[in-house]
């Protein structure tokens, strides 16, 4: 046979591909969406050669702060259940997600993780607690005290606040862990901590 060879019907159906969404219920930055999802999640995808990522966004509200993202796959359909049961089965996606399967309008909920904002004060603190305090330390020092019970995961700047996005277990447990920590960090001060 030439280079031209024609592929066999059941090799054909192997290697068609479909567009599957992933939409994630997550308040990622752009930057953030790639690091922690779509960079991870295409070099396994390469690896056991199951298709690829093909784009992502992140939907923002009129003051630019991320509310949620998506990210669009090329995945192999006779390797969809494959993809679908190893998003299904990733902790670190949060409850609201969803996959939606193009080719037959399937969605299917996902994620186990709920998310805790940390909004610190960005204009009514003293000049002298921003030039002496960095927020880095503050993610530093969260990330320790939750210990696998939630992460950092994104941020947002805004006009008067900086809001840091958290995920974890348990958006109760990741409040009590962090609470007197905001009582004491001079950043924190007036921080307001929510569940999103």
């Amino acid at each position: 046979m030439g280079i031209f060879s024609i592929k066999s019907k059941e090799e054909n159906t192997n290697n068609e591909e479909c567009n599957i969404i992933l939409h994630l219920n997550m308040r990622l930055m752009p930057v953030d969406r790639g690091t922690f999802f779509e960079d991870p999640i295409d070099d396994i995808l390469h690896k056991y050669d199951i298709g690829e990522v093909i784009g992502g966004g992140t939907s923002l509200s009129k003051e630019r702060m991320p509310i949620s993202c998506d990210i669009d796959f090329r995945i192999k359909r006779d390797k969809i259940d494959n993809f679908i049961s190893f998003l299904k089965n990733a902790h670190t996606i949060a409850r609201g997600s969803y996959i939606y399967v193009e080719y037959n309008g399937e969605k299917k909920e996902i994620g186990v993780l709920e998310g805790l904002s940390l909004q610190l004060d960005g204009t009514g603190l003293s000049e002298d607690v921003y030039k002496e305090n960095d927020v880095n330390d503050v993610i530093s020092e969260i990330n320790a005290l939750l210990k696998g019970k939630g992460q950092y995961y994104s941020y947002y700047i805004g006009e008067k606040e900086t809001n840091l996005y958290f995920y974890g277990n348990s958006f109760e447990e990741m409040k009590q862990i962090i609470v007197n920590y905001t009582k004491t960090s001079p950043l924190c001060k007036n921080s307001i901590i929510e569940k999103i």
